[in-house]
């Protein structure tokens, strides 16, 4: 891929500190998270078990950067870097380790008909907030509301899982960080302790 380099793009590619990439839909913003990830790659920075975690929000973007990332990134590259959704990222921390949270473990996904019959009778957002936080605590059902909060409750009270998470992925890639909520940031907040983001 040809790359006309601006003094901005050799700063990202060179930064080994967080940093944020601004520009509008369609400036190449993912492809210059693609090619920093390579670069992190290409430098060694990864120690063996390591990856660099992508995170986006949909399903079909997810989709759309696999297809990106094969033509940006070396085949042997593409086992180092894993994409993936805040909700699976975060599904797949809770399924782990989600029984320090709550007493029934293991924990079950509340599917979105399954949520809806339960909360049909309840009028208010925070009658519905308060029960799902209930259904989580008392039965292990954790609602996708609850997937951002519940795992930045785990990585603030454990440490130890916390530092697992960065060792595993000591960098962090975040697409489309304009669309984080503040359950989100604070997961992120935390992550970005011990990982680059």
């Amino acid at each position: 891929m040809e790359i006309e380099w601006t003094d901005e793009g050799r700063a990202l590619m060179d930064s080994k500190v967080h940093v944020v990439c601004l520009g509008g839909p369609g400036s190449g913003k993912t492809t210059m998270a693609l090619l920093k990830a390579e670069a992190e790659i290409r430098l060694n920075t990864l120690k063996s078990g390591q990856r660099i975690l992508f995170l986006s929000f949909a399903r079909a973007t997810i989709s759309r950067v696999e297809e990106h990332a094969k033509k940006i990134l070396r085949s042997e590259s593409r086992h180092e870097l894993e994409i993936n959704t805040y909700h699976g990222f975060t599904w797949g921390l809770l399924r782990s380790h989600g029984y320090l949270l709550t007493e029934n473990s293991p924990i079950e996904l509340l599917a979105p008909p399954q949520a809806a019959s339960l909360l049909s009778s309840l009028n208010s957002d925070d009658e519905k907030a308060q029960e799902k936080m209930r259904l989580f605590e008392d039965k292990g059902l954790l609602d996708f509301d609850l997937f951002a909060p519940k795992a930045a409750e785990l990585l603030a009270r454990s440490e130890s899982i916390r530092k697992l998470v960065s060792k595993t992925y000591p960098i962090i890639i975040l697409d489309e960080f304009q669309d984080t909520n503040d359950d989100e940031w604070a997961l992120i907040q935390l992550l970005g302790i011990d990982s680059r983001l």
